[in-house]
C-alpha cells in the first residue's frame, strides 16, 4: 500500500498555480522568482522550475516560428513569377530571422558561379547583381558542402577564398556576421539564402535550423515555380510557333496563287508588263523587268526609271545581278530604292532580270521565294518569245541568204518577201560588218531584233544586212548603233548602194572588199561608204600592204620629216591636192596663213624634188597623202569620208 500524500494547504496550492502560470508564459525565471513564489525550497526545486520555464519558452517560440514558416510557405506557393518569388522569399526570411540584411544568391551550375538576385536591408547598389566566382566566399562553401556555413566576423575570417569584388560589396554594407544555408531540391542546389548583421554575433542552432527549414521549403517552391515558368514558356513558344506556321502557310498559299496567275498570264500570251504589274500588286512594291542585255522592258508606275541612266542599269544592280545569276537566288542591292534583284536564267544563261524596289517592311522568306519563282516565269516568257523570234528570224534569214547568194529564182524570192511584208522592188543599202565567229550569233540576234524591215544573214567574215533606203552612209550608222547595248570595242560597218534586187550580190561584194582594205589602212571602227574608197580599191584592191608601200614610196621622206620635226607636211599635201592645187584653199582647210602653206610646200619640194607638182606626180603624191591621212587618223576620224 502506498502512503497517501498530505494535501497542500491553500497557500501552497496558490504558490504552485502561480509558478505554473509563469512557466506557461514562457518567461525566464530567476532563482529569486522561484523562491518568491514557493518560499524557501531546495536548490534542486529551483533548478527544475527554471529548466521547465526555459523549455516551455523554447517550445512556444518554436511553435510561433513554425506557424510563421507554414504561413509564409502557403503565401509563396501562389507566386508564379520567378523574380517576384525571389523577392518574396527574401522578405519572408528577413521577417523570420530578424537580421539587418537578408539576400539570396542563385547558383549557375554550368559555370559554378552565384549571382545575387534579391536582397532586403542593403544600401549599396554594388550588392544587387553581385557575381560570386567559382570557389569564392561563404556562398561557394555552402554549395560545395551543401550545409549551413557561418562566420561571426567576416573581416576576421582567414580561412576563406576571397574575391576583391565580394569584399568591396560586403565592406560597403559594413556586414560582419553572415549565415548562409543551401537551397536544394531534387538533389540540385538552386542557390544560397543569407542572413547577415552589421555587428559580430554567433548564430544559435535554433536560428540556423529555422533558416535552413525555410530554405528547404523555399527551394521546393522555387523549383516548382521554375518548372511552371518553363511549362508556360514552352506553351507560349508552341502557340507562337503555331501562329508562325499558320502565317507561313497563308503566305505560301498566297505565293502559289501569284505563281498560278503569272503562269496563266504567260500561257495566255501576255507579256512582261502584265507580269510586272501582277507581282507588284502581290508584294506592294515597285517592280521592273530587264532583258538579257539588262535593258528595261517593263516597269510599274512607282519605279523602274530611276534604276537606269541613259539606258544603262545602275552599277550596284549589275553587281547584284551577277551574284543572283551565280547563286540562283535573290541578291540584295540596297541602293537607289532597289531592294533585291533575281536573275532569270536557263542553265547558266542569263535571259533577263527581275528588279524589286524597297517596301514598307523587309521581305519575308516566302516573298523572296515568290520573287525567285517569278524570275523563272520571266525566263519562261523570254524563252517563249525568243522561240517565236527565232522562227521568224530563221524564215527571214533564209530569205536574206537567198537574196545575198543570188542563186534563187527572183520571182519566188519576191513572193516569199511579200508574205513577210517586205517589198524587194525599192531602194536598198547593203551593209557588211566583219566580226569574229564568237561574236557573230549575238550580232545576228541584235540586228534581227533591231528592225523587222531589215534582212540579216551571216556572210563572209561576219554579217550582212540589207537596209531599206538609198542612203548607204545612214544605213551603216544605223547598223552600228544597233549592235547591242552591252557590246563594247570597235566595230566596222561598210555600206554600198544596191542597184535593184538583182544587184545585191555585187553591192555586198564591193562592201566586203572595202571592209578588207580599211583595217590595213588603220581604220577598224566606224561607219563608211564603199563608194568613197572605190579609187583605192581600183588601184590596190584589198591589198592594204601594197597601198601602204605605195605611200612610203611616194612620200616617205615627207612622212619621216613630219615624225622627226612634228610638222604637218603630209597633211598640207593632202589639203593642197583636195583644193585642186590652190594655196588659198589649202590654207582655209588647214586654218593657217597662205604664206605658211607656201613655206611647207617649199619644204616638200626640197624633200621630193621639183617635179612633184607636175600633173601625173601630183596625182600619185595626192593619193599617197590621202592614204597616209587615213592611216594616221585611224579610229580618231573614222567617220570622215576621204576626198578624192
Amino acid at each position: 500500500m502506498h502512503d497517501t500524500p498530505a494535501p497542500l494547504d491553500p497557500r501552497a496550492q496558490r504558490a504552485v498555480v502561480d509558478l505554473l502560470a509563469r512557466v506557461e508564459s514562457g518567461d525566464q525565471l530567476s532563482a529569486e522568482d522561484v523562491r518568491s513564489l514557493l518560499g524557501p525550497v531546495e536548490e534542486g526545486v529551483v533548478v527544475r522550475a527554471q529548466r521547465a520555464a526555459a523549455g516551455f519558452g523554447r517550445l512556444r517560440r518554436r511553435d510561433g516560428e513554425l506557424s510563421a514558416l507554414i504561413a509564409s510557405t502557403r503565401d509563396l506557393v501562389e507566386v508564379r513569377d520567378v523574380q517576384a518569388l525571389l523577392r518574396k522569399l527574401v522578405d519572408r526570411a528577413h521577417d523570420l530571422v530578424s537580421t539587418d540584411v537578408t539576400y539570396l544568391s542563385v547558383y549557375d551550375e554550368s559555370t559554378d558561379e552565384l549571382f545575387v538576385r534579391a536582397s532586403r536591408g542593403t544600401v549599396s547598389p554594388r550588392f544587387q547583381g553581385l557575381r560570386v566566382p567559382a570557389g569564392m566566399g561563404i556562398a561557394s562553401r555552402v554549395v560545395r558542402t551543401r550545409s549551413p556555413q557561418w562566420t561571426a566576423d567576416y573581416g576576421a575570417e582567414h580561412d576563406l577564398d576571397r574575391d576583391p569584388e565580394i569584399d568591396a560589396a560586403v565592406g560597403e554594407e559594413r556586414l560582419r556576421s553572415l549565415l548562409g544555408v543551401p537551397m536544394a531540391a531534387n538533389g540540385e542546389v538552386l542557390g544560397v539564402l543569407f542572413a547577415a548583421d552589421r555587428s559580430t554575433r554567433s548564430f544559435a542552432s535554433d536560428e540556423i535550423a529555422l533558416l535552413s527549414a525555410f530554405a528547404d521549403h523555399a527551394a521546393v517552391i522555387l523549383h516548382t515555380a521554375r518548372l511552371f515558368s518553363a511549362v508556360t514558356d514552352a506553351a507560349d513558344r508552341a502557340e507562337d510557333a503555331q501562329s508562325r506556321a499558320e502565317r507561313h502557310l497563308e503566305a505560301m498559299n498566297a505565293s502559289a496563287r501569284v505563281h498560278e496567275r503569272l503562269t496563266a498570264l504567260v500561257l495566255s500570251g501576255h507579256g512582261p508588263r502584265e507580269v510586272a504589274a501582277t507581282l507588284a500588286e502581290s508584294l506592294g512594291r515597285p517592280v521592273a523587268i530587264a532583258d538579257r542585255e539588262l535593258r528595261p522592258v517593263a516597269a510599274t508606275a512607282e519605279g523602274g526609271g530611276r534604276w537606269w541612266t541613259r539606258g544603262r542599269l545602275s552599277a550596284p544592280a549589275v553587281r547584284a545581278a551577277e551574284r543572283s545569276r551565280a547563286s540562283g537566288h535573290c541578291a540584295p542591292v540596297g541602293a537607289e530604292g532597289l531592294d533585291v534583284v533575281a536573275a532569270a536564267i536557263a542553265g547558266s544563261e542569263l535571259l533577263g532580270l527581275l528588279l524589286v524596289g524597297v517596301g514598307p517592311a523587309p521581305l519575308t522568306d516566302v516573298e523572296r521565294r515568290t520573287i525567285e519563282r517569278s524570275g523563272q516565269i520571266v525566263a519562261l516568257l523570254t524563252m517563249q518569245r525568243e522561240a517565236l523570234t527565232d522562227a521568224e528570224e530563221r524564215v527571214r534569214g533564209e530569205l536574206a541568204l537567198d537574196l545575198v547568194s543570188g542563186s534563187a529564182d527572183m520571182d519566188a524570192l519576191e513572193r516569199r518577201a511579200a508574205a513577210r511584208g517586205i517589198v524587194l522592188d525599192q531602194p536598198w543599202s547593203g551593209v557588211v560588218v566583219p566580226v569574229p565567229d564568237r561574236a557573230r550569233h549575238p550580232l545576228l540576234r541584235a540586228l534581227s531584233a533591231a528592225s523587222r524591215r531589215w534582212l540579216v544573214a551571216a556572210q563572209g567574215e561576219g554579217v550582212a544586212v540589207l537596209v531599206p533606203g538609198g542612203d548607204p552612209g545612214e544605213a551603216a550608222r544605223q547598223v552600228r548603233r544597233s549592235r547591242g547595248a552591252r557590246e563594247e570595242g570597235p566595230m566596222l560597218a561598210v555600206a554600198s548602194r544596191v542597184s535593184g534586187p538583182a544587184g545585191i550580190g555585187a553591192a555586198l561584194a564591193e562592201a566586203w572588199e572595202c571592209a578588207g582594205l580599211l583595217p590595213a589602212l588603220g581604220v577598224s571602227d566606224g561607219a563608211h561608204e564603199a563608194d568613197e574608197y572605190a579609187p583605192y580599191l581600183a588601184m590596190f584592191g584589198t591589198d592594204g600592204a601594197r597601198a601602204l608601200a605605195f605611200v612610203d614610196r611616194m612620200i616617205g621622206p615627207v612622212v619621216d620629216w613630219d615624225r622627226e620635226h612634228r610638222t604637218e607636211l603630209a597633211a598640207t599635201i593632202a589639203a593642197y591636192a583636195d583644193g585642186g592645187g590652190s594655196v588659198s584653199r589649202a590654207a582655209r582647210a588647214l586654218y593657217v596663213h597662205p604664206n605658211t602653206v607656201k613655206q611647207r610646200l617649199e619644204r616638200v619640194t626640197a624633200l621630193l624634188g621639183p617635179d612633184w607638182r607636175s600633173p601625173d606626180p601630183m596625182f600619185r603624191v595626192g593619193v599617197a597623202a590621202r592614204l597616209h591621212r587615213l592611216r594616221t587618223a585611224g579610229n580618231r576620224h573614222v567617220n570622215a569620208a576621204p576626198v578624192v
